[in-house]
């Protein structure tokens, strides 16, 4: 019968073995291990300190993609991403974007409170009441202000929960509260809400008289810009000449801030198309998709393999199945044979390998390679066909009584006992 080629089945079998199946799926996990391995707390800690030194330095988009790219480090550091979240919120309130910063203030909130950290907790919330104040939200700014001194009654937060309130109250129009929430004022701020409640309050000279004080020691634009328009329009001493210097130092002071606001507004909307849910939504199902992906491949591979190796295994089991049948007809003709040596050529050991070759599949020529040499094949095919050491000695010759140690001499270079040879023999042929 004509013989399936033993490479390919080999070749194939190697493939197909278990050992290969996993090692393919310890590189697809480590694969996959490697696209989501998650950063450092060293790397976070980095990002987070080099956007704080960017928005120090001016630079506010640059500091955005950094405290993003914290944010969605997924790092399990609480406490961290509330200082991330209350960057990004800093930078919403400076591009006057009130809305936006509280709630990316709320968000540094909630990763305060479950780091356990009081003091920062409290302090989100009390910014969150300062963008409510801004809003002309009195009534919410004062519930969270509120709840911002319940969580933490001492200093330095009880100058923030005045600052904030007396901001609530101007922003409401309540300028008389204002004055009494300054009163004294502790800071620079609260005396800023004062002098605009006395600006507001028609009450020009306190209202310059602030401003004046206020004037060489703040160096923030915003601020500066409602000093300059309070010494402008409230100043009743000024001359011509100083209200000119006034407005045109203010006039500088409004370009600045309008130039740093184009800054801001175009790193707010960084944080807008970060933050919009649509956009995450399609981010997060373009990752689950790959995932998916990536599965179903290994599974189908997985699948393809195993039936190829079923189908494999019996078409190998049908041809060892024919191959030991046409074994046993052979060993059995020669058994039934009247002159054994005749059929063998057993005389010339050339012919006599031909012969044996041709009868059990090369089993000759597979023995030489296992460094067998002339006489250890001949009671190699002796033995295969099922002589009895008296027949064995006859057919070599020898003495009867030697056959058993050139039996297991010739076992043991084929790493067996004299007693397995025969089987050895039989799988060497089926292989």
């Amino acid at each position: 019968m004509p013989r399936i080629g033993d490479n390919r089945f080999r070749r194939l079998q190697y493939i197909m073995s278990v050992k290969t199946h996993i090692w393919i799926c310890a590189i697809c996990c480590t694969l996959m291990l490697l696209s989501c391995a998650k950063p450092s707390h060293d790397d976070v800690q980095a990002w987070y300190e080099q956007g704080k030194a960017l928005r120090a330095q001016g630079e506010p988009q640059e500091a955005m993609a950094l405290f993003l790219r914290a944010a969605h480090s997924g790092t399990t550091d609480e406490a961290l991403l509330g200082r991330v979240y209350s960057n990004m919120a800093n930078i919403c309130r400076q591009a006057n974007e009130h809305a936006k910063a509280c709630q990316v203030y709320a968000l540094s909130a909630t990763h305060f409170a479950a780091a356990g950290d009081n003091l920062a907790y409290a302090y989100a919330l009390n910014n969150m009441a300062w963008e409510q104040a801004v809003q002309a939200h009195k009534d919410s700014a004062l519930l969270l202000v509120a709840e911002a001194k319940r969580i933490y009654p001492l200093a330095p937060l009880t100058d923030k929960v005045i600052e904030t309130r007396a901001a609530a109250c101007l922003f409401a129009q309540e300028y008389d509260s204002v004055l009494y929430y300054t009163m004294p004022p502790a800071n620079d701020y609260l005396m800023m809400l004062r002098a605009q409640a006395y600006s507001y309050l028609h009450a020009s000279d306190s209202a310059t008289y602030y401003a004046r004080l206020l004037l060489p020691r703040i160096d923030n634009p915003f601020y500066l810009d409602d000093i300059y328009y309070i010494l402008t329009h409230d100043d009743p001493t000024a001359d011509a000449e100083t209200i000119r210097q006034l407005s045109s130092k203010r006039a500088d002071v409004l370009k600045a801030i309008e130039l740093r606001h184009g800054k801001l507004m175009l790193t707010v909307q960084l944080l807008n198309e970060d933050m919009r849910p649509a956009h995450k939504s399609r981010r997060q199902i373009a990752g689950n998709i790959l995932i998916i992906l990536a599965c179903l491949a290994v599974a189908v591979f997985g699948i393809i393999t195993i039936r190829e190796r079923r189908k494999l295994l019996n078409e190998r089991t049908k041809h060892d199945t024919a191959r030991r049948k046409e074994m046993n007809r052979s060993l059995q003709l020669l058994r039934e044979s009247d002159n054994l040596k005749q059929e063998l050529a057993w005389s010339d050991y050339a012919a006599f390998r031909h012969q044996t070759d041709k009868l059990f599949h090369g089993l000759a020529t597979t023995l030489e390679q296992q460094g067998l040499n002339e006489q250890d094949i001949r009671i190699c095919v002796l033995v295969l066909i099922g002589l009895t050491h008296r027949e064995i000695a006859a057919a070599l010759p020898c003495s009867q009584k030697s056959i058993g140690k050139l039996k297991d001499l010739t076992a043991r270079k084929l790493g067996v006992s004299g007693g397995q040879l025969r089987d050895k023999l039989t799988s060497l042929i089926c292989e």
